[in-house]
């Protein structure tokens, strides 16, 4: 189990990253207009996925810390 949480923790975290530099770049582009344009709804999820993505890492390490018993 801890082989799979170190996977799930170390690519949460990655995506987290990466979903963290798109959501400020739509959001970036959007914050120009009053109206909920193509880029807001883009920024928003974005924001979704990101914590998605730190739950997947939450699962890793909890699998990493709590493994379990051996059989």
């Amino acid at each position: 189990m801890r082989r799979i949480g170190l996977t799930l923790l170390a690519a949460g975290l990655a995506s987290f990253l990466f979903a963290s530099g798109q959501r400020a770049r739509y959001a970036k582009l959007g914050a120009s207009s009053e109206a909920p344009t193509s880029h807001q709804r883009r920024a928003d999820a974005w924001e979704t996925a990101r914590w998605l993505l730190a739950g997947t890492a939450l699962m890793g390490l909890v699998f990493t810390v709590l493994p379990g018993k051996k059989a």
